[in-house]
């Protein structure tokens, strides 16, 4: 009988002990999957930023955006604003997750009555994105070059960026190049360097996120499109040099606007996105496309090159391009939605 005491005793004391150790480590192990989810800063599924209604080398102001969006987070600018109505659209990201953003380059257009050149495409890109709560956007979206009887300017590039300052944007497309007189520009490229333009003389296209260039030589020249991290080359006329002093597209960190011609009459700005400026009257190219590197100046003389078009760049996972999604015909836009 004792041993039999005993032996059970024996066992309950171990079967205590063994549910006191499980317990106190289940305990922690269960509290180690409890989590607090994150509070969304408001409601959000989907929204496409536009160039609200705005024309030319200049972007939207905040006016132009909160009128042409719906949704209440547009009307507050703790959420969404354009700082100084300079154009460029900063938006805050609602809650942290994976996002998809899809961006189009702007078209460069046909040039006008006295020209036969049909202007280049802009590039789309898609990709997904991991963002945080409270993450700031800057978005530019491009918008096509200004047509002149002659020649047109070059379209703006669309981009999604963080901070100007950094070496890469999330997410870039380029410009299609302003039509020349006589000759083609050509469509967005959807690699990293911008093209050239068309023609015998005509300007280089740049690389490693740099502006294009305009041609080498002659007293006439259109102006090159916008990389990420620098302007494009100023067109030239030998008749008056202010005319196309500020004719090359800006990049995004000085201020994003496309060229400026500055002849009253025939004035084929570059779009807003970079886009270089046409020479704006006979016998010189169209302007050069914006993009991650900037497309080049058309060439000059009697047959009136077309501008090359922007490169494009994607940092994203998941990564599309206009060899599946297309290309753009109009003026550029940026798509964001939440995954």
């Amino acid at each position: 009988m004792n041993y039999f005491l005993n032996h059970t005793r024996f066992i309950l004391a171990f079967l205590f002990i063994s549910w006191s150790v499980n317990a106190q480590v289940a305990l922690p192990t269960f509290q180690g999957v409890q989590s607090v989810s994150e509070s969304a800063l408001y409601s959000f599924s989907s929204h496409t930023f536009t160039n609200c209604g705005a024309t030319g080398r200049n972007g939207p102001t905040l006016s132009n955006c909160t009128s042409a969006y719906s949704p209440s987070w547009s009307d507050n600018t703790n959420y969404f604003n354009v700082p100084s109505n300079a154009g460029i659209q900063y938006w805050t990201v609602p809650i942290g997750g994976t996002y998809t953003i899809e961006v189009w380059g702007a078209e460069g257009t046909d040039s006008g009555s006295n020209g036969s050149g049909n202007g280049g495409r802009g590039v789309k890109m898609k990709g997904n994105f991991s963002l945080t709560n409270g993450q700031i956007l800057k978005i530019i979206v491009g918008q096509v070059g200004i047509q002149a009887p002659y020649e047109s300017g070059g379209g703006g590039g669309s981009y999604v960026y963080s901070d100007a300052s950094d070496s890469y944007p999330l997410i870039a497309a380029g410009g299609g190049g302003g039509g020349g007189r006589s000759l083609n520009a050509t469509d967005g490229l959807t690699g990293t360097s911008g093209s050239s333009g068309t023609g015998s003389d005509a300007g280089s296209g740049g690389s490693n996120g740099n502006g294009g260039n305009r041609n080498g030589h002659g007293s006439y020249a259109g102006a090159a499109g916008a990389g990420w991290l620098t302007d494009g080359e100023d067109g030239i006329d030998a008749r008056n040099a202010t005319y196309m002093a500020t004719s090359g597209g800006h990049a995004p960190r000085n201020d994003g606007t496309g060229g400026d011609n500055n002849v009253i009459v025939h004035n084929p700005d570059g779009g807003f996105g970079g886009g270089g400026a046409g020479r704006g009257y006979n016998w010189a190219g169209g302007g050069g496309g914006g993009g991650y590197s900037g497309g080049g100046a058309g060439a000059s003389g009697s047959y009136g090159g077309g501008g090359g078009g922007g490169g494009s760049y994607n940092s994203g996972s998941n990564k599309y391009d206009s060899s599946t999604l297309g290309y753009n015909t109009s003026d550029g836009k940026v798509v964001i939605t939440i995954n």
